[in-house]
Parts: structure tokens; C-alpha cells; sequence
């Protein structure tokens, strides 16, 4: 009677210190540097030899320098497999055309425990600005039209005094 009882005893209590929390082995990000209002691509290398892993949530906000807005996305991760690790994997779209950088972190749900892991940003490529066409800007009145205005009706003045 001893020997059952300790067993089951013995296994109830170790069993929380085996079962630890899943490892982020791999991170990928495609492309490295996205542009803005682009798809990019996430991979997560999950190492999970002691644990059930229910859910993989990929949570990014985007961000403009340090402000973040308040629409961040939260995405399930689709699961595949590949040998030796489980890879999840997300495709997102980016939705706003001003930010400048990416804030994102993992949350998993394993052995019906959620794990929330260190938030990380990756910065957005800014596109080049379009370069302005010299026709256009040649043809286009400026400043130089109002100090020749500004001239004439002064010549116009002076010269109607005179006669």
C-alpha cells in the first residue's frame, strides 16, 4: 500500500517541475526591414519537449518613433511541423502608412498556462520620397512673380507721377 500511494504521492508533486515553459528556439522575420502598409512574414521555432503547446498568438502594434497606436493585431500562428521543432507561422499586413517601426511579442498557451514573452521591435524601411519633377517646378509661379508684379506697379506709379 505504501509503495502505490508514493508513487502517485511522488508524481503529482514533480510533475509541475518537469513541465516548464516552452522555448522561442528560432525567430524569423521576412523581410528584415518591411515597408510600410506591406505583408510581412513571422516564424517562431518552438522547442517543446516537456510541454503541450495549445496556442501560439503572434500581438504586434504598429508604431510611429515612440507611440504606438491603440489597433494592435492579434494573430493566431498556423502550426507545421519540421524535424526536431514546431514551427508556427503568421502572415501579417501592415496598416499604417506613417509608422516607423514594429513592436511584437509571442504569447503561447501551454498545459493550459499562457506565457507572455519580452516585447521586440524591428524598424520599418522608409520609402524614398518620390523626386519632385524640374518641368513642374520650373513652370510653376513663385516668389519671383510677385517681386516682378510688385515692380511693374511701382514703374507705373512713378512713371504716372512724371506725366
Amino acid at each position: 500500500m505504501f509503495v502505490p500511494f508514493s508513487f502517485t504521492f511522488f508524481s503529482i508533486i514533480l510533475t509541475p517541475s518537469y513541465i516548464a515553459e516552452p522555448i522561442v528556439e528560432e525567430f524569423y522575420i521576412y523581410p528584415s526591414q518591411p515597408l510600410p502598409l506591406s505583408n510581412v512574414a513571422f516564424t517562431a521555432g518552438i522547442n517543446n519537449n516537456s510541454t503541450n503547446i495549445d496556442a501560439v498568438y503572434l500581438i504586434l502594434g504598429e508604431c510611429m518613433d515612440d507611440l504606438c497606436f491603440i489597433d494592435s493585431q492579434n494573430i493566431s500562428m498556423n502550426y507545421t511541423y519540421s524535424c526536431c521543432m514546431d514551427f508556427y507561422e503568421a502572415e501579417v499586413n501592415l496598416t499604417h502608412e506613417d509608422a516607423t517601426r514594429v513592436k511584437y511579442h509571442l504569447e503561447i498557451k501551454s498545459n493550459g498556462t499562457w506565457h507572455e514573452y519580452e516585447p521586440d521591435f524591428i524598424s520599418l524601411s522608409i520609402p524614398a520620397t518620390k523626386e519632385a519633377d524640374d518641368t513642374l517646378e520650373k513652370s510653376t509661379p513663385g516668389f519671383e512673380l510677385v517681386l516682378i508684379l510688385i515692380s511693374i506697379i511701382f514703374c507705373l506709379i512713378l512713371r504716372k507721377r512724371n506725366i
